[in-house]
């Protein structure tokens, strides 16, 4: 197993385990009786998203490699910054993001080979072993979620002491990933440049935040918290698909680059609405 195979492994179990140690039962609970918003949510996440991103890629005419790169972050959702981006800090809801945070990763260890077999290009190797996948996210996502939860449920100020260690692992996790492709990454990221990759990007990222709003219903906390937590990506998870299954060096390089489109965008919608927020108060 290559470094950065193992290094996207160790993102997306740090990201997993680091999303249930911010999940309150209680919470969650009580989210998930609005089955109406969370099908809403579901729905942006899985149907809508997948659907923009296959469009967009197709109207700037792609190269394969970009093109799967930038499909495989949009059909990844369920990123742990949803509790700290998306929650109250931002004029949202922290219940919701909680909710969120857990049900998007745990319903994509099934939806990602469908959908894969569906938005991928042809001749992008798109078959992912259904049965072997689904075992390898029970293990890498499922797993550690539940126990971080479960840590989060027994030992709460374990959980608050554990967040910050965790991500220092991730971080240097992500600058192994940054490491290993070296001066081909630089290079993979100019093409993705010259492709009109990142110009796809940034459709694809603002009109994610444009459909969490529009689902998000009639009330602003949950426009905002479904905004965000429809934006971003799982990174670990789009990583571990793409030095898994691809061997261009492009594909992984394309889902890093998309990962730093997301932070630029999300950091400035989550100031918009945390100014706003405050304002209304």
């Amino acid at each position: 197993m290559t470094p950065y195979k193992i290094a996207a492994i160790v993102i997306l179990v740090s990201l997993m385990f680091g999303t249930g140690l911010q999940c309150d039962r209680a919470r969650l609970f009580a989210a998930l009786r609005d089955r109406w918003l969370l099908g809403r949510a579901l729905f942006a996440n899985f149907v809508i998203v997948p659907l923009i991103a296959v469009v967009t890629v197709r109207l700037f005419h792609l190269g394969t490699p970009v093109a799967v790169g930038i499909l495989l972050m949009a059909i990844a959702p369920g990123a742990p910054f949803i509790t700290r981006s998306g929650g109250t800090k931002a004029g949202g809801s922290l219940g919701f993001a909680v909710a969120l945070a857990f049900l998007m990763p745990a319903i994509s260890i099934v939806t990602i080979p469908s959908i894969a077999e569906i938005v991928l290009p042809p001749g992008a190797e798109t078959h992912l072993p259904w049965l072997p996948f689904v075992a390898k996210l029970v293990a890498l996502q499922l797993v550690p979620l539940l126990i971080g939860m479960f840590v989060s449920d027994r030992a709460p100020e374990l959980a608050g002491k554990l967040q910050k260690p965790l991500g220092l692992i991730m971080l240097a996790a992500i600058l192994v990933v940054f490491y290993h492709f070296g001066p081909s990454l630089v290079k993979a990221f100019l093409s993705v440049r010259g492709s009109r990759g990142i110009s796809a990007m940034f459709v694809v990222v603002v009109l994610s935040v444009v459909t969490g709003w529009l689902f998000g219903g009639a009330r602003r906390e949950m426009r905002r918290t479904l905004s965000i937590a429809t934006t971003v990506k799982n990174l670990g998870l789009a990583a571990l698909v793409a030095t898994s299954n691809f061997s261009d060096k492009l594909v992984p390089a394309t889902v890093m680059t998309y990962f730093l489109v997301q932070i630029i965008v999300v950091t400035g919608v989550r100031f918009y609405f945390q100014r706003t927020a405050n304002v209304e108060t």
